[in-house]
């Protein structure tokens, strides 16, 4: 994520965008840290259910997001809804390796082709930025992906070829004294090899860069959107309902929009609710090729002939819920972090 670097006017004095130059970084990175570890904490059971409902057989498991919740709570208890955390906390990591490339290729971007439109800039540089970052994503993802779902292959994966990972968990190491995650690593190697670990990469290229481009396109338009609202709509009525109170005077962005949280808390949300529709397709796509062992082709037939039209809906709740409330805290959390760790002679040029 970055700073929200659309066109407010605070003043010749103020820092209007945060860029990495400002920030002490031994104080930063902590704390950024810190911020992405509980957001990740609070959301994780929302993509075992997203995982879950998306690996099914149309619906032959759970009915959908609140059934399945309720069944897996009552059938495998309140630590199965974070199967698999463990093992994507390496993802922490890429989310710094994300906002590093996107801040350095955004600014290379705007000085070599000279176009400074944010959506269209951050749409570039978050494409880039995703490229690298599955690099940690895919191979976390895929052992997560098959913890979640290591207890019920039958149900999620299909045949004993679809299976040979969770088949080799159940044989070829039962007996070992390893942790699960340690356990399925070792399975996927031994069934695949280290390209196992990478199976479906370009599938999770496809899924991750037009996502990107989607929320950062729909990021910027939105706060666009809510500066014309604020502007045209909420301080004329204020004006018009407030005719004797003095202190309501024409609109200044100096004085009516010191704090752009809330506008880029919603911003972040809706462009994050975006993303999650028009690319869950793609995610169903991902993840049962990725789980399910199958080409891209049979996977594209399997998903047709199995699920239809339903392909574009399966798993949206969940992931509509998790992308929503991740993409909303995420830009509260980076935004506020960044302005806590400035250095001290830019810290009464901030806008808080």
């Amino acid at each position: 994520m970055t700073s929200s670097d659309i066109g407010y006017d605070f003043g010749e004095h103020r820092l209007q965008i945060i860029e990495w130059e400002h920030l002490d970084l031994c104080k930063f990175y902590p704390l950024a840290l810190a911020s992405s570890w509980s957001i990740r904490c609070l959301l994780y059971p929302m993509s075992v259910i997203k995982a879950r409902l998306q690996l099914q057989r149309q619906n032959t498991v759970y009915r959908g997001t609140f059934h399945a919740f309720k069944h897996i709570l009552r059938n495998e208890g309140f630590t199965a809804l974070y199967r698999g955390f463990w093992m994507t906390l390496p993802q922490l990591s890429a989310s710094f390796l994300y906002s590093s490339i996107y801040e350095r290729i955004r600014d290379l971007f705007q000085i070599n082709t000279g176009i400074s439109s944010p959506p269209i800039v951050s749409a570039f540089a978050g494409a880039a930025a995703s490229t690298s970052a599955q690099l940690i994503f895919v191979p976390t993802d895929i052992i997560a992906q098959h913890m979640m779902v290591h207890n019920n292959p039958e149900n999620f994966v299909g045949n004993i070829r679809n299976a040979a990972v969770l088949n080799y968990l159940k044989t070829g190491c039962s007996e070992e004294r390893l942790t699960l995650g340690l356990r399925v690593a070792k399975a996927i190697y031994n069934v695949d090899g280290i390209k196992g670990f990478y199976r479906g990469f370009l599938s999770s290229l496809m899924l991750y860069i037009p996502s990107s481009v989607v929320f950062w396109m729909a990021y910027y338009n939105f706060l666009d959107f809510f500066k014309i609202v604020r502007k045209c709509v909420i301080h004329p009525a204020k004006k018009k309902f407030s005719k004797n109170d003095k202190h309501v005077t024409d609109y200044d962005e100096r004085k009516d929009y010191r704090n752009i949280f809330v506008d880029q808390a919603l911003a972040g949300s809706f462009s994050g609710i975006c993303a999650a529709i028009f690319t869950n397709f793609l995610e169903v796509f991902r993840i049962r090729l990725q789980v399910q062992r199958t080409s891209y082709m049979e996977t594209f037939r399997k998903l047709r002939k199995q699920e239809g039209l339903k392909v574009f809906t399966k798993g949206l709740t969940p992931r509509i819920i998790n992308n929503g409330v991740y993409s909303c805290l995420v830009m509260l959390g980076y935004e506020t972090v960044k302005k806590l760790c400035v250095l001290p002679e830019f810290r009464d040029k901030i806008v808080w």
